[in-house]
């Protein structure tokens, strides 16, 4: 029996550009629940903006948030993973030296930015994300847990997360999380973590876990869980490891669980 259920957002619960989760998915958290199933968003989003856009059903479910670097369930923090120091700031230091590159660097609640732009500053703040502005990101008084960057010209269409891939040091994955954001991936922080962490915590066997994505932020994931479902707007490769795909979350639901 499923007790828990992780979806990614962008591109799986998101699709054709959405910007808000619909009424249908909350209908579906709430019946899993009435189910003792545990819904999650999973997703390189930050905490707080995963909150807001959950805001019907917030305190309902579980958060894998900032690519599994964060894992918090009822405001309880299960699980936090964070980038050596050293390391991340070579990584700003790359982003920043780029021009129409900016950096998100996650602390554990707020975002940092240094915006060359001020479009930047109104794109996070559209996103829903708690976050301060610096004038020097090395004065970020906190662990980073996440870093990413955005190209308001786009990441997928010009081949930029190869680029990217071979200006980072060694061991850091870029993958891409949206149409203009790459994300930077460590071995030890991904969204598998964070659903290792939630099931440990909720006493649920991987057997008993399902997962739904369209992207390679989401691999590690599928590979903890029992039942993987890639959505068909999914990346070149992804099907092949996944059990099932799916038009929509909601659509996979609704044959899964006939009876709810």
């Amino acid at each position: 029996m499923i007790k828990l259920i992780a979806s990614d957002l962008d591109g799986t619960l998101l699709q054709n550009g959405s910007t808000e989760v619909s009424e249908e998915i909350f209908e579906w958290i709430r019946k899993l629940k009435k189910q003792g199933v545990i819904f999650a968003a999973a997703s390189g989003r930050q905490y707080y903006s995963l909150r807001n856009l959950f805001g019907p059903v917030k305190d309902d479910i579980a958060y894998i948030c900032e690519n599994g670097a964060l894992t918090i369930y009822q405001g309880e923090i299960i699980d936090r993973q964070e980038i050596p120091k050293e390391l991340g700031q070579e990584i700003i230091r790359l982003i920043e030296e780029e021009d129409g590159t900016e950096a998100l660097v996650s602390g554990t609640y707020t975002s940092y930015i240094n915006p060359k732009s001020p479009d930047y500053e109104k794109r996070i703040h559209f996103l829903g994300n708690q976050y301060k502005v610096l004038s020097d990101l090395s004065e970020i008084g906190e662990p980073y847990i996440k870093i990413a960057l955005y190209e308001k010209a786009g990441t997928e269409d010009n081949d930029r997360q190869k680029y990217w891939q071979e200006k980072m040091p060694e061991g850091v994955k870029v993958v891409t999380s949206g149409n203009d954001w790459l994300d930077m991936l460590f071995p030890w922080i991904h969204k598998g973590v964070g659903m290792k962490a939630l099931s440990k915590h909720l006493g649920i066997k991987k057997e008993e876990t399902m997962s739904f994505g369209d992207n390679y932020n989401d691999v590690e994931m599928f590979e903890t869980s029992g039942l993987a479902v890639a959505v068909n707007t999914q990346k070149e490769g992804l099907l092949k490891r996944c059990a099932y795909s799916a038009d929509t979350v909601a659509g996979f639901l609704k044959d899964y669980f006939p009876d709810l």
